[in-house]
């Protein structure tokens, strides 16, 4: 039986990322990322006997036409469909036409929005289903549900049609042993399309755990993966950092975790290993402020570590107690010049017009990143997605300006406040970047990198005007 998954095409020209909790144009940073959940599903399907194709239209630059065209040749039984917030419309609109071209084709889809608004997903689209959350093991018993034609009544985590009504499956536990999926089916992927941020080089994700048990209100994480961290083994990570360096020939890995430094013992083992196995690639992670140390850190860079990208979110503490943060501004800073000691590059991620936000509080902030001094910023726009304690609070109060889910985008304002207008917000947010990047400190600091990589100038100059004109401005 055929099982094709897809990521739709790119939005009026505009790609997207759509990736559990990452959700947002690719202009930020001009960053095309992987995909990851779309392989991984492949690998287990494929593993299990099952002919896959998977489609990224993001990174083949397939419009609808070209991507619909594809999926009829190849005649799946199954189609498995990738939408985020910020693309529904869109995403709903190419299932309509898919269901046109292939009637006899069930339509599923994955993704933390349709996970959380299932029955308001189904009446709007084509699809016949959808896979709440963590996808690989529904997906798997979707595909062999339909290729024994059983119904769909066993199948945990699915929400689909039945009749006259929608029917919402109990979910599914989460995956407790995560080494038994296999390696994602990166030789389905066009793997040379997906460019490292900053540095332009070709590289790939490597989940080395899921779930997250901190309880940001903003925040999608614990949707798609739950709130119960599960680790892969070790070993298992780096036998698969063997496979991409060695078939896929890729150098520059993201470990992708929501905290990679959750556990310091596990974050040793994967660097002790990396030396042990004579690894040479270069990697990023994501990190909290409080999950690093010195000693941790230097070890890291050793092992090929060159970004942490952390998120600080706010430089006002009231404003990160009432989200849930959990963390404090002492902490972020001493995370920073810990990171810096380290010689490790590091990446900052702001949210403007959260609870509490003001024109004190931003600029507040603004102040507070200067002072840290990440190597990268992003300041993103607070967006209330389904399923949050944001969305909740900020529907009871009136925030919310937008109903329609292609303004619900993280460089796009659809919160207004008594105290900040949506206006102000994008005012803030483009004067924000403007005093952080044009400072002569760092772009001395820049031109000084440059001297010694000089082949990185321009396209780090084509970088930064598509980040100014088509992330910052727009």
């Amino acid at each position: 039986m055929k099982v094709a998954i897809v990521n739709p095409p790119a939005i009026n020209g505009e790609k997207f990322v759509r990736e559990g909790r990452c959700e947002q144009r690719a202009s930020s940073f001009q960053y095309l990322m992987v995909p990851i959940s779309l392989p991984s599903i492949a690998g287990l399907l494929r593993d299990k006997g099952f002919e896959v194709k998977v489609i990224d239209c993001m990174a083949e630059e397939f419009d609808s036409a070209t991507t619909l065209n594809e999926i009829k040749k190849f005649k799946p039984r199954l189609a498995i469909i990738n939408f985020s917030t910020a693309t529904f419309v869109a995403d709903k609109d190419f299932t309509i036409e898919l269901k046109k071209s292939l009637p006899k084709t069930h339509l599923s889809g994955i993704g933390v929005h349709v996970s959380s608004l299932p029955e308001e997903t189904l009446i709007e689209t084509a699809l016949d289903s959808i896979i709440r959350n963590e996808p690989e093991m529904t997906a798997l018993e979707l595909a062999q549900t339909l290729k024994g034609k059983e119904k769909f009544g066993k199948i945990k985590g699915i929400s689909y049609r039945g009749n006259p009504t929608f029917v919402n499956n109990p979910s599914r536990p989460f995956i407790e042993n995560l080494d038994l999926l296999p390696f994602p089916a990166r030789d389905l992927l066009k793997n040379d399309k997906y460019k490292m941020p900053i540095y332009n080089r070709p590289y790939t994700l490597v989940i080395t755990a899921r779930g997250c048990p901190n309880n940001c209100s903003f925040c999608t994480a614990n949707i798609y993966y739950g709130t119960k961290i599960r680790m892969r083994s070790a070993n298992n990570v780096l036998d698969e950092v063997e496979e991409i360096l060695k078939v896929h020939k890729i150098k520059d890995i993201t470990f992708w975790a929501d905290t990679f430094t959750f556990d310091r013992k596990y974050v040793l083992d994967i660097c002790a290993g990396i030396k042990e196995r004579n690894l040479k690639f270069r990697w990023m992670c994501n990190a909290r402020v409080d999950r690093v140390d010195l000693v941790l850190l230097k070890i890291m860079q050793k092992s090929g570590c060159q970004i942490i990208s952390y998120g600080v979110e706010s430089g006002d503490q009231k404003i990160l107690n009432h989200i849930g943060k959990n963390i404090t501004l002492k902490k972020i800073k001493h995370a920073f010049e810990l990171t810096r000691k380290a010689k490790i590059e590091s990446a900052a991620h702001i949210i403007f017009g959260l609870p509490g936000e003001t024109e004190d509080t931003i600029k507040q902030t603004i102040k507070f990143v200067k002072e840290i001094n990440p190597d990268y910023i992003q300041f993103y726009s607070a967006i209330p997605f389904p399923g949050t304690r944001f969305y909740d609070e900020a529907s009871k109060k009136g925030w919310i300006t937008s109903k329609n889910w292609e303004d619900y985008e993280l460089g796009k304002n659809i919160i207004s406040t008594p105290e900040l207008s949506k206006e102000a917000l994008g005012m803030w947010r483009r004067r924000a970047y403007l005093s952080f990047y044009l400072r002569p400190i760092y772009i001395w600091g820049r031109l000084k990198k440059f001297v010694k990589k000089p082949r990185d100038f321009f396209p780090f100059v084509k970088q930064a005007i598509s980040f100014i004109f088509d992330w910052v401005e727009k």
